[in-house]
């Protein structure tokens, strides 16, 4: 739907492979937000031009109208011009200003960060790109101690500061979102990218964070289950200890390697 010079041939599988997926969801009475989403993005499939006025289109909305009484969504789905000028709104005359003076903060201010920056912080994250749009993130997060050392209690690498950590988020993406085999690594994918746009929007909004690595086993991750309320369904990605910086802080440096270490120009083998 996005190529300006799409072939009205193209789609048509996808088309009817959702509106498949959506009369099921329909006739199981378990239509939620994302099946609205998808239904309004089927109806301006069929009214792109090319497809419009077809036999195919009209068969297509005649399913969604009648037979699942489609209600017009949020009008935020398909596609929207989107210039150049827009692009460049968000271009940083000097990025290395925000990106350099992003550290890892393991002491902040005895306060808690008020729930609506937390909901600000995740409503920039997840603008993040995911595998086909599927955004299958969950940030779980406490201002509540009890909460915080219960989980922390079984995070190997907050000693000497979880105890005055003022907030805690735990990380995770939803595996139902996955097909198992070809994406069977995908959600450590798609969790990696949350993760760092959530560290990226509360620095944005003046909150430091510090990552705190999940890689754990079995036996510890089930007790993190019985002890705090998670999802089965939800894996684990990391957890993220944030709060306001002090006025004046330590943080640790560590020099970074000269970028040729990190490129190499892609070629041909011969």
């Amino acid at each position: 739907m996005s190529y300006k010079d799409r072939d009205p041939r193209r789609g048509w599988g996808s088309a009817l492979a959702l509106l498949s997926v959506l009369k099921n969801k329909n006739l199981e009475g378990s239509s939620g937000f994302d099946d609205l989403v998808g239904a309004e993005a089927l109806i301006k499939f069929t009214e792109l031009p090319g497809n419009k006025g077809t036999a195919k289109a009209q068969s297509i909305r005649n399913e969604l109208v009648t037979k699942l009484l489609y209600k017009k969504g949020p009008e935020s789905e398909g596609v929207m011009p989107f210039d150049q000028e827009s692009f460049y709104r968000g271009k940083l005359d000097r990025p290395e200003d925000f990106f350099f003076s992003r550290f890892s903060l393991r002491e902040f201010q005895p306060k808690s960060v008020e729930v609506g920056i937390v909901r600000r912080a995740i409503s920039l994250a997840i603008k993040a790109p995911s595998v086909c749009n599927r955004q299958p993130w969950h940030i779980y997060h406490t201002d509540e101690r009890v909460v915080i050392d219960a989980a922390l209690k079984l995070q190997s690498g907050n000693s000497g500061f979880g105890h005055i950590v003022p907030n805690l988020a735990i990380i995770t993406t939803d595996l139902k979102a996955f097909m198992p085999g070809n994406e069977h690594y995908q959600h450590w994918i798609e969790g990696g990218i949350i993760s760092m746009s959530l560290i990226h929007a509360f620095h944005s909004l003046g909150v430091a964070s510090c990552c705190l690595n999940w890689s754990q086993s079995p036996h510890n991750d089930v007790k993190l289950r019985k002890s705090i309320s998670i999802k089965g369904e939800h894996t684990v990605i990391m957890m993220l200890a944030f709060g306001f910086p002090d006025r004046y802080n330590t943080v640790c440096m560590s020099a970074r390697k000269p970028v040729t270490k990190f490129e190499t120009k892609i070629e041909i083998r011969v």
